[in-house]
């Protein structure tokens, strides 16, 4: 088993995909292989829905059952979008020693 260290890790999303009081927000990190040296780019998504409690903003990752649809179409453009990053990501090229 290979060890792996974070060599960063984004403190604000990469990118927001919104529809009415749902965000669904990508996170990126880095990992580096301690063994090959190589970088790999790891993408994770969470979901949340805003709402007012009296005059206070609040969040939730809780749907009703008419946000399902929303939801799961935030989600289809965020996979999306992690597709697209690493497919577009230019390989590195090797050093000639």
């Amino acid at each position: 088993m290979s060890d792996q260290n974070i060599i960063t890790a984004k403190t604000a999303p990469v990118k927001t995909f919104r529809d009415g009081a749902i965000s669904v927000r990508i996170w990126e990190k880095a990992y580096q292989n301690s063994e090959t040296e190589k970088t790999n780019i790891f993408y994770s998504i969470d979901m949340k829905r805003g709402y007012k409690s009296g005059d206070v903003w609040k969040s939730t990752s809780n749907i009703n059952s008419r946000d399902a649809l929303k939801v799961s179409n935030l989600f289809i453009s965020a996979n999306n979008w992690i597709i697209q990053q690493q497919y577009s990501i230019p390989a590195q090229p090797e050093t000639l020693a």
